[in-house]
């Protein structure tokens, strides 16, 4: 009995320690709360490319996770491709030209995707021609033919450029090649020119051989076409159904394009990467040319990346809709909204 009892003692000792060792020690760790990523599908302008790898960039170094989004897709494009993929709701962001909304607007106003950040603050839509052409102005046109793709925003503003201009669009032949060859077609000396972005169809060119004193550009911006460009377009359903993260989706898209401009060459490694066929050196000089030319100009300083003047915005969309023959003007609530911006003083300017 006295070793039983001295047994059950023992015994009763020793739970008793490791209770209280148990009390002593300190609370497990209550597993934190993952909050679900919101699934967003990405539509690109174009191909991958300098003029939308600061998007890839930002895939690549968490930008889009970081604020609480999932990507599931992030997709090359073919011109207005990105635009009809929004409006159908298939993709919910695209980067693709504000000016497209007002064609939308006018079809289908309950369809029509909103521009909720600006960053190409200038039409990148001209005329490449071969300079032996002589074509330095709208009359110089007259007679030509020029290469023009169905889907090329630089096709679908010609109308507008012509009327600004008082140049009869029938006066100019267009041969509506594929946009794949558009450059090919050019080569061979086909066409005068061709309508397309400039730094997407010189670039082009110049992986080609070409040599920039060959050529000309004409900027339909310097004769009459005062549009913005390339922004940051969400779908209906995406407005309706993820309002609260669009403030996140667009300090995700700002850190993108601000991170590239920081160091250009981690930028465009980056694209090299996703598409191993992609000339580093013509694509860094795209993005810079981008940067340049359509992006980092007085109106950023102004305003801050992202932000655009309603009043400039409305006057361009009055162009659009007098050579669309269209008597209800596009109102610049229709197809735009800063609400959920940054404050201006919060948004990225460049340096001086």
């Amino acid at each position: 009995m006295t070793l039983h009892r001295r047994h059950l003692l023992r015994v009763a000792s020793a739970g008793l320690a490791s209770a209280t060792a148990a009390l002593n020690q300190p609370a497990l760790a209550q597993p934190a709360i993952i909050r679900a990523r919101i699934p967003l599908k990405f539509s690109l302008n174009l191909p991958y490319n300098g003029t939308n790898l600061a998007f890839l960039y930002g895939r690549e170094r968490g930008v889009f996770a970081d604020e609480g989004f999932e990507l599931t897709a992030m997709d090359p494009a073919s011109g207005a491709d990105a635009t009809t993929r929004v409006a159908s709701n298939t993709y919910d962001v695209a980067f693709s030209d504000v000016t497209s909304l007002a064609d939308f607007h006018a079809r289908q106003p309950d369809a029509c995707p909103l521009a909720v950040f600006n960053i190409f603050k200038s039409t990148p839509a001209a005329i490449i021609s071969w300079k032996s052409e002589h074509i330095a102005t709208p009359a110089d046109l007259v007679g030509k033919t020029l290469g023009g793709p169905l889907t090329d925003n630089g096709y679908l503003l010609f109308p507008s450029f012509a009327r600004v201009n008082h140049l009869d669009p029938a006066a100019v032949k267009f041969d509506n090649v594929d946009l794949r060859v558009r450059e090919a077609m050019f080569l061979r000396h086909g066409v005068a020119g061709v309508t397309g972005y400039d730094s997407t169809v010189w670039l082009n060119l110049k992986n080609l051989g070409v040599k920039f004193e060959d050529i000309s550009i004409l900027y339909y911006a310097d004769f009459g076409l005062d549009l913005y460009s390339n922004s940051i377009l969400l779908s209906r359903k995406f407005l309706r159904d993820q309002e609260a993260a669009i403030p996140a989706l667009l300090r995700a898209c700002a850190t993108c394009w601000i991170e590239a401009i920081k160091d250009p060459a981690a930028a465009t490694a980056s694209l090299t990467r996703t598409d191993k066929m992609a000339n580093a050196a013509i694509e860094q000089e795209r993005f810079e040319w981008v940067l340049r030319h359509q992006v980092l100009g007085a109106e950023t300083s102004t305003l801050g990346l992202g932000g655009l003047d309603p009043a400039r915005l409305q006057r361009g969309l009055a162009i659009l809709d007098e050579s669309a023959g269209r008597g209800t003007p596009t109102p610049v609530s229709a197809v735009w909204s800063d609400a959920w911006l940054p404050p201006p003083a919060e948004r990225y300017r460049p340096p001086r």
